[in-house]
């Protein structure tokens, strides 16, 4: 090989290496608020203070507002730093966020574990009045966006506050239906052949059925000895939570959005009965995106039930993705629709 040939091959191999560096450099600007007046507010609901984050765009005055609304699990504001992409993203489009930490995470009082569907609900709807009475806010633009659990907190919110618009991210319609597909899903990336699964998901939700269906004193924690007292009191508030009802009247444009592989929530299914529902509705929006997660994400990259099944490479690989590790143009297509929706509200 001549000098000169290696001299190119070198001179290509740093380029490509330069070039990814700044690819890299570009999205980690994801993983941090950017570009936005950032204050704390905090509010109360429950008996719970409640303490969050609101992010307004620089340059959009009075800005439309998202507010964050949790799926499972005890979230702090940013979900570990793991809604930033997200939250940049609304931001670039000129959309502003309040993220709060959940009771008794971060510095929000209270216990998650405490809370019913409905009680989450009621504090959505706190938070949403809270959000208004801000400088910089529009106050008839100002709106839920929330993933997996959020599916049952949204409905009832919307019904009983005035959203501007609701954006349900991954929402089932039966808590009980939806444990069931987890299960099942769970069991079969366990190899689990198909008999064994049927007989395990009969014989589990028979016993949930027995115990949680029917909420009474006959059942103790010590039913479920791999579930401590409070999760299993967590269940048993909610295990008969179904967004049917709510879905019926809530307030405000609606967009319910899946990602076709979810591991999570059957897409297909509840989908499906979103449409049913919405019919005919204008304001209701129902969307399946190809090839994305649970939360949205390339499936190809990301597809796992839980965030805790990461390899720590993928960690990385996220972080070094940004707001690129969502399935493509779909957090363009929530911004997009946001400020459409919210720009036809009068009132």
């Amino acid at each position: 090989m001549s000098k000169k040939i290696m001299i190119l091959g070198v001179a290509s191999v740093v380029a490509v290496l330069l070039g990814l560096a700044a690819f890299v450099f570009q999205n980690l600007s994801d993983i941090e608020l950017n570009d936005a007046r950032v204050s704390t507010l905090k509010f109360r609901a429950g008996g719970a203070e409640l303490v969050g984050t609101l992010a307004l765009p620089m340059n959009v005055q009075p800005a439309p507002v998202a507010l964050i609304i949790h799926g499972d699990g005890p979230v702090d504001r940013f979900a570990s730093d793991g809604y930033f992409p997200l939250v940049n993203s609304l931001l670039d489009a000129g959309i502003g966020v309040f993220t709060w930490d959940k009771q008794g995470v971060g510095e929000s009082s209270g216990n998650w574990l405490n809370q019913s569907m409905s009680d989450r609900a009621t504090e959505a709807v706190a938070a949403l009045a809270r959000v208004r009475q801000e400088s910089g806010v529009a106050t008839n633009k100002v709106g839920f966006l929330g993933f997996s659990q959020g599916g049952w907190v949204i409905p009832r919110a919307a019904s009983e506050g005035d959203p501007d618009f609701s954006v349900i991210i991954g929402g089932a319609v039966s808590w009980r239906r939806q444990g069931m597909y987890y299960t099942r899903l769970r069991l079969a990336a366990e190899e689990r052949t198909q008999d064994e699964i049927d007989v395990i998901v009969r014989e589990e939700y028979e016993k949930n059925d027995e115990v949680f269906g029917n909420p009474n004193d006959t059942y103790t924690s010590d039913t479920f000895p791999d579930m401590d007292r409070p999760h299993f009191n967590f269940v048993m508030k909610n295990y008969n939570e179904d967004a049917t009802r709510s879905l019926k009247i809530m307030k405000g444009p609606v967009l319910a959005v899946w990602g076709a592989m979810d591991l999570n929530v059957n897409a297909a299914e509840d989908s499906n009965v979103y449409k049913e529902l919405f019919s005919g509705d204008r304001d209701r929006q129902v969307i399946v995106i190809p090839d994305a997660t649970h939360g949205l994400l390339r499936a190809g990259l990301f597809n796992y039930q839980l965030v805790s099944q990461w390899p720590i490479w993928k960690e990385y690989l996220f972080v070094a993705l940004g707001r690129r590790s969502y399935a493509p143009g779909t957090l363009d297509f929530i911004s997009d629709w946001i400020k459409s929706s919210s720009s036809n509200d009068q009132s």
